[in-house]
């Protein structure tokens, strides 16, 4: 429990300090452009042209799309069964009607830019600065108060896990 306290506590001075000291109304609304996973799949069309074949291509996009929709259904069940309200909603106040933006732990954001990291990476070889991406996505939900550090992270891990699973299929099941 102490583990836990200590989280939290954590979790409530970095948003306080982002909503006191960083937080604007102009960085929020660029972040929430920006942060999404349309703009990400956007970056990811060049590298997709100039590393890979075009033969394994329709791999790349089945291997990544099933992990990530296995991800993001396990992080949807997590959210619920946690209920952690989201800083917007702890620190800030707000209110949403959507019931998907009232829940916060794992970071969707992170875990899903995480899983597509690290099978283009260790699946694709793909360069290591895609891990930057995933890197920036989490930043982007802290900053925009949409997450806590632990959500940020407990997606990062969650991603990692899964991406690692579509590695592992991706050597099994599609000889190079």
């Amino acid at each position: 429990m102490k583990f836990k306290k200590l989280v939290s506590r954590i979790d409530l001075y970095v948003a306080g300090f982002i909503q006191k000291r960083i937080q604007n109304e102009k960085l929020g609304w660029i972040l929430s452009r920006v942060n999404r996973g349309e703009v990400f799949f956007l970056v990811l069309i060049p590298f997709i042209a100039h590393y890979s074949k075009l033969s394994e291509i329709p791999f790349l996009i089945l291997i990544t799309g099933i992990f990530t929709f296995l991800n993001d259904r396990l992080v949807l069940f997590i959210k619920k069964a946690i209920s952690r309200k989201r800083p917007l909603i702890s620190v800030m106040g707000k209110t949403d009607a959507n019931p998907d933006m009232k829940h916060s732990f794992p970071s969707a954001h992170a875990a899903n830019s995480m899983i597509v990291a690290v099978i283009l990476v260790s699946g694709f070889g793909y360069p290591e600065v895609l891990f930057l991406f995933s890197f920036l996505a989490g930043i982007g939900r802290l900053l925009t108060l949409h997450h806590f550090v632990s959500d940020i992270i407990g997606g990062w891990i969650l991603g990692f896990f899964f991406g690692t699973l579509g590695v592992i299929c991706k050597n099994f099941f599609f000889i190079n």
